[in-house]
C-alpha cells in the first residue's frame, strides 16, 4: 500500500475517498491535520479525510491547499497530519502523505496502518471530533525567514521568476517577496496545473527564453505540492540536479563541519563536496523517509536527494522546497550568478532513464539473479554497483510503475548491459539493452547475446 512516501495511485482506481477515510479514521488518534494540493479531486478526498477523522473521535484543522511542509508544521504542536497530494506525479494520480513528529511516518506504523486497514479500519468512536479552517502559512514563512540571511537579501534585491505549478503558489512568491526578492510569479493557479509536475529541465523549456526576457536572476520551479524544486539561472539553463545539490551542501557546511545524509541515488560529486568541506556522509535508501530517521538519528545539519529535495536541521524534517526558495536566493546573493557557481561542481557524464514496468519488484529481482559485474554491490535499494570509472543503479520507482536507471561515468567509454527485457520489452527473455557511453552522449543498442557484464574495450 505504502510506496517510498506516503500512498500514491491513479484517482478512482487506487485512490478513492473510501481509502482516504479509513486510512484518516486510523491515523488521526485524537487530532489530525489535513492539507491539500491543487489537483481537482483533492478537495473531495480531503473532506472524506476529515470525516473518516471526525468519525473517530478526533479533531480536524483544515489546512486547505497547502505544501506538504506546510501541513507538516501542524505536527509541531502535538497533531498527526495529512498531506492529500501526489506530488510530483501526473494530474491524475492523487495520495495521501501520512507525518508525524515533523517527518514521514515510518516503516513500522505504515504496516500497523496497512494491517488496520485490511482488518476493516477504525471502528466509530462514541463522539464526534469537531473540524475548524486554519492556516500556517505565516508560520512557515517566519521559519524560513529566520534560516537564512535576510538583511543580505533584502540589500540585494534579487529579480526571481516563480513557476509555482502547484500548493507552492500560497506560499513561495509572498516569501521571497518579504525576503526583498523583486518576484515575478507564473502558474500561480490554485485550480489547474499548466505543466507536467515534476519540475525538471525537460518539462520547463518554456521558462527559458520568459526568463531571459524578464531579465531575471534566476528561478525556481516547483512540484505539486512544494516538497522539490529545481534551478534555473540568468541563462535559463536548469541547474543538474547534482550541482543544485552539492551547491546546498557546501552552503550547509559553510559554518562548520557535520554530517549529510543523501541517497544510493547520490552522484561521486556529492560525495566529493562533502569530503572536502571536512564533511561526513551517510548513504540511505531513496525516500525522504529514510533521510530523515537517518538525520536525527545522527545528528546530521542537512539531507537531500538528486531530485530537488532538501531537509534542513532547523526545519521540519519533510522535503521543504519553500525554505530552499529562500535558502538559494541566499546562495545567489553571497556567491553571484548560478551560471557562474555551477561550474564548481564538474559535472561527469550522468544518465537517468525509466522505463515502465508491470512488474517492477519482479523485474528487479530477474535482474538481481542475472547481473555479474564486478565491482562493490549495494542492493538496500535496487542494485548499486560502483566501479573505478564509474556506477549504475537499477531500482524500482516507490511512486510510479517504472523501473529508474541512473548511471555516471568517469572515463570516456562504459558499457553496461542489464536485463532489460524484464523492464522495456514485456518480459522477453531474448532481448537485452546495452548502454554505450562515449563524448556523442548515450545511445541504446539492442543485444541478443553474451552475459550481463560486458568486457571494456
Amino acid at each position: 500500500m505504502f510506496g517510498t512516501s506516503g500512498i500514491r495511485g491513479i484517482y478512482g482506481k487506487d485512490i478513492t475517498e473510501g481509502l482516504a477515510r479509513s486510512i484518516a479514521s486510523i491515523f488521526a488518534e485524537g487530532r489530525l491535520a489535513i492539507g491539500r494540493d491543487i489537483r481537482d479531486s483533492g478537495p473531495s478526498l480531503l473532506r472524506a479525510a476529515a470525516e473518516g477523522a471526525l468519525s473517530s473521535g478526533s479533531d480536524v484543522m483544515d489546512l486547505g491547499i497547502a505544501p506538504t511542509p506546510t501541513i507538516a508544521l501542524a505536527t509541531r504542536d502535538g497533531y498527526r497530519a495529512i498531506a492529500v497530494t501526489a506530488s510530483h506525479n501526473p494530474p491524475e494520480y492523487n495520495g495521501l502523505k501520512l507525518i508525524e513528529r515533523g517527518k514521514e511516518i515510518g516503516k513500522g506504523l505504515e504496516q500497523e496502518i496497512t494491517e488496520a486497514y485490511h482488518r476493516g479500519g477504525a471502528a466509530a468512536s462514541g463522539g464526534r471530533g469537531r473540524i475548524f479552517g486554519h492556516s500556517l502559512i505565516e508560520d512557515h514563512k517566519r521559519l524560513a525567514i529566520d534560516m537564512v540571511d535576510s538583511v543580505l537579501i533584502a540589500n540585494k534585491k534579487p529579480r526571481v521568476v516563480v513557476d509555482c505549478n502547484g500548493a507552492a503558489c500560497v506560499i513561495t512568491p509572498y516569501l521571497l517577496s518579504d525576503l526583498g526578492c523583486e518576484v515575478i510569479s507564473v502558474n500561480s493557479s490554485q485550480h489547474c496545473f499548466n505543466r507536467p509536475s515534476e519540475p525538471n529541465a525537460a518539462n520547463l523549456s518554456y521558462l527559458s527564453a520568459f526568463m531571459r526576457d524578464v531579465r531575471a536572476d534566476f528561478a525556481i520551479a516547483h512540484d505539486g505540492d512544494g516538497d522539490r524544486c529545481i534551478v534555473l539561472d540568468e541563462r535559463g539553463d536548469a541547474l543538474p540536479f547534482d550541482a543544485q545539490l552539492a551547491m546546498m551542501i557546501d552552503h550547509e557546511l559553510a559554518s562548520g563541519k557535520g554530517r549529510i545524509v543523501s541517497t544510493v541515488e547520490a552522484s561521486l560529486t556529492i560525495r566529493d563536496v562533502v569530503r572536502e568541506a571536512g564533511g561526513e556522509i551517510e548513504i540511505t535508501p531513496v525516500g525522504s523517509t529514510y533521510v530523515a530517521e537517518a538525520m536525527e538519528k545522527a545528528g546530521a545539519v542537512f539531507g537531500g536527494e538528486p531530485c530537488g529535495e532538501y531537509i534542513y536541521k532547523d526545519g521540519v524534517h519533510v522535503p521543504d522546497a519553500v525554505a530552499a526558495a529562500a535558502k538559494f536566493a541566499e546562495i545567489f546573493c553571497s556567491e553571484g550568478p548560478f551560471s557562474k557557481l555551477k561550474t564548481r561542481y564538474p559535472q561527469h557524464l550522468m544518465v537517468r532513464e525509466r522505463f515502465p514496468a508491470k512488474d517492477k519488484m519482479g523485474a528487479i529481482e530477474r535482474i538481481r539473479e542475472k547481473i555479474d559485474i564486478e565491482g562493490e554491490v549495494r542492493s538496500d535499494d535496487g542494485i548499486r554497483v560502483d566501479e573505478e570509472d564509474g556506477w549504475f543503479l537499477i531500482r524500482a520507482s516507490g511512486t510510479e510503475p517504472i523501473i529508474r536507471l541512473t548511471i555516471e561515468i568517469i572515463t570516456r567509454y562504459w558499457f553496461l548491459g542489464t536485463a532489460q527485457p524484464c523492464v522495456a520489452r514485456d518480459g522477453d527473455p531474448a532481448c537485452r539493452w546495452v548502454f554505450q557511453a562515449d563524448q556523442e552522449g548515450i545511445c541504446f543498442v539492442t543485444d541478443d547475446y553474451g552475459d550481463i557484464g560486458l568486457p571494456k574495450p
